[in-house]
């Protein structure tokens, strides 16, 4: 909350400063006047529409992997039925010792089934979560890239030195002409 209200304060200062008549760059072919101008980045991504089209597909696809959980959790348990009703028939204290035995035999070979079956859905999970991850992470980057470039357009049209993100801490936009940073490395480097 402090570094907020830090932030808050800086950039008022900062756009105080910056507020005059030519900007203080110095540069007289800028023409920028100095504006700062903010967006909410994260109201305009909930807002575009593309986003909210990928946002759909990509519910869609883990409605999908859900489902396909969900049946490889069935199989497991239909798996874990079975496995109860052979033990119960291993212990049937009527049965021969060969039965038992031949019953013993597939519980083992069932149970190492099972565990098999536990590998593969745990695989299967991790390696879906990993995807879908990285496939959001794509798809949101991909949306903001595209954000911020209609974000520099709407500032040029509008004469805006720079544009700040309301939602967050972040310089989305500025004109070149503010970049001082020769200048800083001039002056850092002079005095050797």
């Amino acid at each position: 909350m402090k570094r907020f209200f830090l932030v808050l304060t800086l950039s008022g200062l900062f756009a105080g400063a910056l507020r005059a008549e030519q900007c203080s760059c110095g540069n007289k072919q800028c023409g920028c006047e100095c504006n700062i101008l903010t967006v909410d980045m994260a109201k305009v991504y909930n807002s575009y529409g593309k986003a909210e089209q990928s946002r759909e597909k990509f519910q869609k696809k883990v409605e999908k992997v859900q489902d396909e959980f969900r049946t490889m959790l069935g199989d497991g348990i239909e798996m874990a039925k079975k496995l109860r009703e052979r033990q119960e028939k291993a212990n049937n204290p009527a049965l021969s010792d060969s039965a038992k035995e031949k019953y013993c035999k597939q519980t083992e070979e069932l149970i190492e089934e099972i565990r098999k079956k536990e590998a593969e859905v745990n695989e299967f999970r991790q390696a879906r979560e990993r995807q879908l991850c990285e496939e959001r992470e794509e798809s949101v980057t991909r949306h903001i890239n595209e954000i911020k470039g209609f974000t520099a357009e709407v500032a040029k049209e509008s004469g805006a030195a720079i544009v700040l993100n309301s939602a967050g801490i972040e310089v989305l936009y500025y004109a070149q002409c503010l970049d001082v940073t020769e200048k800083v490395i001039a002056r850092s480097n002079a005095e050797k």
